[in-house]
């Protein structure tokens, strides 16, 4: 996370303090590098175009569910992403941020007949279809209305793949998709259906995947598919390769290289005259964020040293959900040369999976202190809510060193302007 260093003892975020930030804004708080986004995606980019080609076509449409905020998504827009939703809010998320909607595809499983017809009148570049139900429904609201839909099937290969089994979509366990199997058959029955256009295939088959194995089972499974589809007539100009590049939360964590998962798209796409689609969330915006938070007091309790702070896993759900690790650091940067204590560090949330970090290193840590959360740009925000009616945690980016709050703290007493006492 080259953004966040310590500069003369203060963690700082692209040359801003964090202590500027807490001043500017209570904790806890998500904290963004814009350009670290910027740099991220550009490496994505470069990698790609350096084994395809400037000429080949290609689109990276941001996965908007890893981080859905407008000032994350607009910073994207400027370099000229596209985005990937699953729903008509992110679709109205990303107009909203800038990004037009020809480079827009429509994923997800659960489509209502509303969303459809919005992305219909958006003009989306494609609707990544789940179902031969879903495909059916889309038929008739374009009939209804006069339009024509483009479609992929999303292909389950049966392939499993994702650092937790609750990320991993391409098992034939999960709801995602069409089974392989079935294919070339879904794909001639959608040619029968009118309001419908053919245009590409696409497949996902996990998040946070860091060995190449995976992907090239898959990319196997795609590329053979691709043979049948066009052997049988059928039009395919894109081809969405989906997402579920890994990072490393910690240093246990060892991802495959940029230029190893662009070489191997080489080896298999390099000669298809398809546009590519990759849908990066996490690799983006992951290690752009991170949550800044107090603590509140320190506790010991049997032979556990508690750090309890004013983050919690409402704000930050991946721990508990996922028994995800994220590195936990202070704000003053740490003394080798000093003691170190076996903290967990725990949120005010009454239940016992609030665990942000069971284990972590540090100097003697003692209320009001600043700890940050690390790789938190990424499902962290999105994923927050008002378990225990506290408050929605601000959103913070850094960009031309300049302290931007992008989304502001949404407090009790805006909740309960929603709710009222039947008389």
């Amino acid at each position: 996370m080259s953004n966040f260093n310590y500069i003369n003892e203060i963690l700082h975020i692209d040359n801003v303090s964090a202590l500027d930030i807490e001043k500017k804004c209570k904790t806890p708080v998500y904290v963004y590098s814009e350009s670290r986004l910027i740099n991220n995606f550009k490496k994505l980019e470069d990698a790609l175009t350096s084994k395809l080609g400037e000429n080949h076509p290609k689109l990276i449409a941001y996965s908007v569910k890893a981080n859905s905020n407008i000032a994350v998504i607009n910073v994207l827009n400027k370099l000229n992403s596209g985005a990937d939703v699953v729903s008509s809010g992110e679709l109205k998320r990303a107009i909203k941020a800038g990004i037009q909607s020809e480079r827009i595809v429509f994923s997800g499983v659960g489509k209502t007949a509303d969303e459809l017809f919005l992305a219909l009148q958006s003009n989306v570049l494609q609707f990544n279809l789940e179902s031969i139900e879903e495909l059916e429904k889309l038929s008739e609201i374009a009939v209804e209305n006069n339009m024509m839909a483009p479609i992929a099937f999303r292909i389950n290969p049966d392939i499993d793949a994702g650092g937790h089994e609750k990320i991993a979509t391409g098992g034939s366990n999960t709801k995602f998709g069409i089974p392989f199997s079935q294919a070339l058959e879904s794909y001639n029955y959608a040619k029968t259906l009118s309001g419908i256009k053919i245009v590409g295939i696409d497949i996902h088959i996990g998040s946070q995947i860091t060995e190449l194995d995976p992907f090239e089972l898959a990319f196997n499974k795609v590329v053979l598919l691709y043979n049948t589809l066009i052997t049988a007539g059928h039009n395919i100009e894109n081809i969405d390769l989906g997402g579920g590049i890994g990072v490393s939360y910690d240093k246990t964590i060892s991802t495959f290289s940029l230029d190893e998962y662009a070489s191997l798209v080489k080896k298999k796409f390099g000669s298809i005259d398809c546009k590519l689609i990759f849908e990066p969330g996490r690799y983006i915006a992951a290690d752009a964020g991170i949550l800044l938070t107090k603590v509140i007091r320190n506790k010991e309790s049997y032979d556990n040293c508690f750090i309890v702070v004013d983050a919690a896993m409402n704000d930050i759900l991946r721990p508990a959900l996922y028994d995800a690790k994220h590195e936990v650091i202070s704000v003053k940067e740490i003394n080798k040369n000093k003691e170190f204590v076996d903290y967990q560090i725990v949120g005010p949330i009454c239940e016992t999976g609030d665990i942000l970090n069971k284990k972590v290193y540090l100097n003697s840590i003692k209320e009001g202190d600043l700890l940050a959360i690390k790789h938190a740009g990424a499902y962290g925000a999105v994923m927050s809510s008002q378990y225990n009616s506290r408050d929605l945690i601000p959103e913070i980016i850094v960009a031309n060193n300049n302290i931007n709050i992008i989304r502001k703290r949404i407090t009790i007493e805006d909740f309960l302007s929603y709710e009222s006492i039947p008389e």
